[in-house]
């Protein structure tokens, strides 16, 4: 094993966009599939799940698909109703076919949806919003999780055959998964610290790496970590590639 490993948990590697969408079996999800879905529904729809349940992951690979096709799709991102003008502004840039996208669409009020959903309707574009749950509007597909669909995504990360098994144990995912209650980002950020933790022992247990697990010494002086502000466990959201839609 040469040069240096990195943490494969950083932000820079699981951000929504960066991570391929999974099924809950831990398959990619068909994304023409969903967009010729969606445009069965009329082109407004929703993706629904529960926390951390890969709904903004899948939602920024759909926006990016729809964009290949040539349509405009402004998108925005909500932390609270207060943000309602931003969706009007952006149903006002998309125009006729269009298609906005929405992350976190349970912010707004019945009241605010109602109203923006006119707005779509009268502009003649569509609208793509993540929602946890049944907003009134159809709904392209539920997002869930398992443990199963974590173990594919870790297998994804960076370096895997590197530090599976010696960084970060079986164990570890399937304790992850358990302590979140299946909310995948924040088991993201638990195995994050889990592998630094066994970073830190290799770094204190010197050559030998006798307090550190087995395997992981021979590879401690090639542990580098990724602190450059956006890339670190617990990470604000505008760091998961959220805020900057």
């Amino acid at each position: 094993m040469t040069g240096p490993l990195s943490n494969p948990f950083v932000t820079r590697f699981t951000r929504p966009g960066r991570i391929e969408s999974l099924d809950v079996t831990g398959r990619p999800v068909d994304l023409g599939e969903l967009l010729d879905r969606l445009r069965g529904l009329g082109g407004t729809a929703a993706i629904v799940g529960p926390h951390g349940s890969g709904k903004s992951t899948l939602l920024a690979h759909l926006a990016a698909a729809i964009e290949r096709r040539g349509e405009r799709v402004p998108r925005v991102r909500l932390h609270s109703w207060r943000h309602a003008p931003w969706v009007w502004n952006a149903i006002q840039d998309a125009a006729a076919g269009g298609t906005v996208c929405v992350d976190s669409w349970e912010c707004l009020d019945v009241a605010s949806r109602s109203v923006l959903r006119l707005a779509a309707r009268v502009s003649g574009c569509g609208l793509l919003v993540t929602s946890h749950r049944a907003s009134g509007m159809p709904e392209l597909v539920r997002c869930g999780t398992s443990e199963r669909l974590l173990r594919a995504i870790v297998r994804s990360l960076p370096g895997h055959d590197r530090w599976h098994g010696k960084l970060i144990q079986e164990f570890d995912i399937e304790a992850a998964f358990a302590m979140h209650g299946g909310n995948l980002r924040e088991s993201l950020y638990e195995l994050y610290d889990r592998f630094e933790a066994c970073a830190s022992r290799i770094r204190v247990a010197g050559g030998d790496g006798s307090d550190a697990r087995d395997g992981c010494a021979d590879i401690g002086a090639r542990i580098h970590e990724f602190m450059d502000g956006n890339s670190y466990a617990g990470a604000p959201e505008r760091n998961l590639g959220l805020g900057g839609w």
